[in-house]
């Protein structure tokens, strides 16, 4: 028997998303667009880096690579390719590095069956890699780089660790493989959830959501919408059928606490609070909000508060057709609301078969307060905070509600974290007497709450937010790393995380955190000021042209958050553009910015040191502006 030829080897698989629909709706064009783009994009990528099509098929193709870094060269560079040309046809690609066996010219074993099961994950237009593809390209590559989390796929034995590879800022075909030290682990932190979207998390934002225009990246969500995977929901606000104002905080905190719920099934994608929020007293067709969202399935429902009974009404309804997947109604005594929603989410894993991961519920993990009083209040105080305009005099309309809830019941987790946040909205607005204060006792409050309940998203979420404050930067990022292992859909923590690389010197990492933020939650009532450390990444990373776009789109998002207006001014003075950085710099100083090089490296920020060091092209871009240097 001859030897059988065994060697290590890079395997990329790719198909065409939806070629069975493509070729029913027109054969011709669809057989003469691929073959157009296998001779004219595939087949020379993949003799330029180096690898060989083992086989074709009508939707896709095999090919082997002497190196990881060859296919996933190819991949991406097929993958901009296709999308340049703007038309219906979108591939999905998997990579992976193994042993393989050839045999005439094929390509047998393990390590081609786990290419092809990553093809099959990858979301149209996207490229799924293994760990061992991932190991060799993460630091030699620039690129962005999201972890998906093991995955179990068909006759595979064990779970497969599954990344999301895109171009990062400065990616170049041309560029000679990098030697970088390897990046931080939390630099390639993603959602651990499965098979990727375009959905949306649970957070609690510092503003008011308000509904909005969907800006661009809405709009590419649009477009991708008929492809959104089953396992993406958005919770739409419940209904409160009973008429009574005083019964609005309680029902946003069922819709709330959904959501939270929702986000711990294993492999589901959840739309943010604050989009979901967005549809809040409006008539929403449910097909357009699914495409505005970029989901296949969205939970309505009613509560009716009639006495000490409840009556909810509630349905899971398919996105892209309207027809009811589930539907069913409780009738249920007040007291037993929280098991209620327990019910409720378990019932929606089922139908869309999907499997709970252990403690899907806030409340099994940690027990709720059997205090029902203090629960109404801590609820009722976190509307308050999340649900009205952010003032001073909202901020103090909450605190005596949350002070009661502990008065109450002293081991409320929720009330310690709305309070948390009290005490740090005072200490960033400047509506405190003393800032360092304020910090102090927002620290107290939020590691309060993590005692109470290690497993509250919001409790370890504002602890982070008041560490960061307090020049913590480590202990900030281990507790928004926190947030996103318990709820991998909790888009705020992806934007601290992107703030704590900024001011760690990593611009490059905070555009794809930031980034990933937007994806999850387009319609995030944070825009402006999202935005605006958006556009400080890519100013910092010298693109001054992305930097004014994220910047003026801010602008248009939130015209009175000034931070969008500074990084406008810096930016376009770099470029060149005086008169335009000038007036830019006046609009900041007329919405509150600084007014002086000095004050700018103190608003706001946790250290003027830091912020001088790390910040230094974003503060010459100022000066260029004309911001004077010291007090005007």
């Amino acid at each position: 028997m001859a030897d059988i030829d065994r060697r290590l080897a890079a395997i990329l698989a790719a198909d065409i998303a939806g070629y069975s629909r493509l070729m029913g709706a027109d054969e011709t064009g669809t057989f003469q667009r691929v073959a157009d783009l296998r001779r004219r994009v595939i087949e020379p990528t993949v003799r330029r880096h180096g690898g060989r099509i083992v086989k074709t098929t009508g939707d896709g193709f095999l090919a082997e690579f002497p190196s990881a870094a060859a296919a996933v060269r190819t991949a991406i560079e097929i993958q901009a390719a296709v999308a340049a040309d703007a038309g219906p046809i979108q591939f999905r690609i998997g990579v992976n590095l193994g042993d393989i066996i050839r045999d005439r010219g094929d390509v047998f074993g393990d390590g081609v069956n786990v290419a092809a099961r990553l093809e099959q994950l990858a979301a149209p237009g996207e490229v799924y890699v293994s760990q061992a593809v991932c190991d060799q390209v993460r630091d030699r590559l620039a690129l962005e780089i999201e972890a998906l989390g093991p995955q179990t796929v068909k006759n595979i034995a064990r779970p497969v660790e599954v990344f999301r590879l895109r171009a990062g800022p400065g990616y170049r075909a041309d560029a000679p493989l990098s030697r970088r030290p390897a990046a931080r682990r939390w630099a390639m932190l993603g959602a651990t959830a499965a098979l990727a979207v375009a959905a949306l998390v649970a957070g609690l934002a510092l503003l008011r959501p308000s509904p909005r225009p969907a800006d661009d990246r809405a709009e590419r969500l649009d477009a991708a919408a008929p492809t959104a995977p089953r396992l993406s929901i958005a919770v739409m606000p419940f209904a409160n059928l009973s008429g009574r104002p005083e019964d609005d905080a309680f029902v946003d905190g069922i819709t709330e606490d959904l959501i939270t719920d929702l986000s711990r099934i294993s492999g589901a994608f959840v739309i943010a609070r604050n989009s979901s929020f967005a549809y809040k007293g409006r008539a929403v067709d449910l097909r357009q909000a699914g495409r505005e969202l970029g989901v296949a399935n969205l939970l309505e429902g009613s509560i009716r508060h009639v006495g000490d009974q409840l009556r909810i009404n509630v349905q899971l309804v398919d996105a892209e057709g309207g027809a009811q997947s589930w539907a069913d109604r409780f009738d249920i005594p007040v007291a037993d609301r929280f098991r209620l929603q327990d019910e409720i989410t378990g019932r929606i894993a089922r139908t869309l078969n999907l499997e709970l991961k252990e403690s899907v519920s806030r409340r099994a993990a940690r027990g709720r307060s059997q205090n029902l009083g203090a629960e109404d209040l801590a609820t009722q105080g976190m509307a308050i905070l999340f649900n009205k305009p952010q003032t001073r005099d909202t901020n103090e309309e909450a605190r005596p509600i949350l002070e009661r809830a502990l008065a109450l019941d002293p081991n409320n987790a929720e009330a310690w974290a709305g309070m948390a946040y009290v005490h740090m909205r005072g200490a960033t607005y400047g509506w405190s007497a003393s800032r360092p204060e304020s910090i102090q006792a927002a620290l107290a409050a939020g590691e309060r709450a993590v005692a109470l309940d290690p497993g509250s998203t919001d409790a370890h979420y504002v602890l982070g937010y008041a560490a960061h404050f307090n020049n913590e930067f480590e202990r900030a990022r281990r507790l928004f790393e926190r947030c996103l292992e318990l709820n991998p859909n909790y888009a705020p923590a992806y934007f601290w995380l992107g703030i704590v690389e900024t001011f760690d010197g990593n611009p490059a990492a905070a555009v794809g955190l930031i980034e990933r933020a937007f994806r999850l939650s387009p319609r995030e009532g944070l825009a402006g000021v999202w935005r605006s450390n958006l556009a400080v990444a890519y100013l910092l990373l010298g693109n001054d042209a992305a930097a004014v776009r994220e910047a003026r789109t801010g602008t248009t998002d939130n015209p009175r958050h000034p931070m969008n207006y500074a990084v406008m001014a810096a930016a376009l003075a770099h470029l060149g553009r005086a008169d335009e950085a000038r007036a830019a710099l006046e609009r900041f100083t007329a919405n509150g910015g600084a007014r002086s090089l000095a004050q700018m490296k103190r608003i706001g920020r946790p250290s003027a040191e830091i912020y001088a060091q790390r910040f230094a092209r974003y503060l010459e871009g100022l000066r260029k502006a004309g911001m004077p240097e010291g007090e005007p």
